[in-house]
């Protein structure tokens, strides 16, 4: 239980790996705010994390939409107390096109989702970790950040932006006991991975030394982790969970 007695948000818990976050966390003694757009979703994980015997709320919430993130903040405060722990994981992948062909109403779309979102959640949990003098700020990236993608401009720029913005937290709010990491995910097993045709997958795999994908709960494991006391020393941090898919392989 290394996270008794903290409280924890997740974002795009409805579902993959932020229900697994949020299950792993509830697990190791959090009460946790359970967000998404997804309402019937949320409500099944916080019913999950109800009977697992942690207090739950399930808070619908549009990370690309500053009002719906302050109410959504506000409720969740109301009804679980002031935030401890912040994982940015709600975003969006299926916004496919080149540069050539991509728009520019899918171009804001995706980094208002993927990027926006992470400056308005974040900002709405500081003031009180600032007070309290503690606090964890997890934010779910991807190897598109580091690596790039081929059709994936808008979701590599917003990936790779996200890893700025997780260095300047660390930077700024060091001195408040608040420390600010970030994961870089391989490929995860999940309904996005499933939708990628058959062949594609298996290229994929093939680069990744452990050839496989990820199960959720190994992501959740590291964000548990991460939210810990265990990891009061680890700031600022690119952490790849992608079993050296990022590693030249043959």
């Amino acid at each position: 239980m290394i996270l008794k007695d903290k409280t924890a948000l997740v974002t795009g818990a409805a579902r993959g790996i932020g229900k697994a976050i949020a299950l792993t966390l509830v697990r190791e003694g959090a009460d946790v705010a359970v967000t998404d757009i997804n309402q019937a979703g949320i409500r099944e994980v916080a019913q999950e994390a109800a009977k697992m015997g942690r207090k739950s709320a399930h808070v619908v919430l549009d990370v690309s939409d500053v009002d719906s993130v302050r109410n959504g903040f506000a409720e969740a405060k109301k009804r679980l107390g002031p935030i401890d722990i912040l994982v940015n994981n709600a975003g969006i992948t299926t916004n496919v096109a080149t540069v050539v062909r991509m728009t520019e109403d899918n171009w804001n779309r995706e980094l208002a989702i993927n990027l926006s979102g992470v400056f308005f959640c974040t900002k709405q949990v500081l003031p009180d970790m600032v007070a309290r003098k503690w606090g964890r700020i997890i934010n779910i990236s991807s190897g598109a950040g580091t690596m790039g993608g081929f059709g994936q401009c808008s979701y590599s720029a917003s990936k790779a932006g996200m890893l700025g913005f997780t260095k300047v937290v660390a930077l700024e709010h060091a001195k408040d006991n608040i420390t600010s990491n970030v994961l870089v995910l391989g490929l995860v097993r999940t309904d996005a991975y499933t939708a990628i045709r058959e062949d594609m997958r298996a290229r994929i795999e093939k680069r990744i030394p452990l050839r496989r994908p990820a199960d959720p709960a190994e992501v959740a494991e590291v964000v548990a982790f991460l939210a810990s006391e265990r990891a009061s020393y680890v700031n600022g941090a690119e952490i790849n969970v992608s079993a050296g898919m990022e590693l030249f392989t043959f």
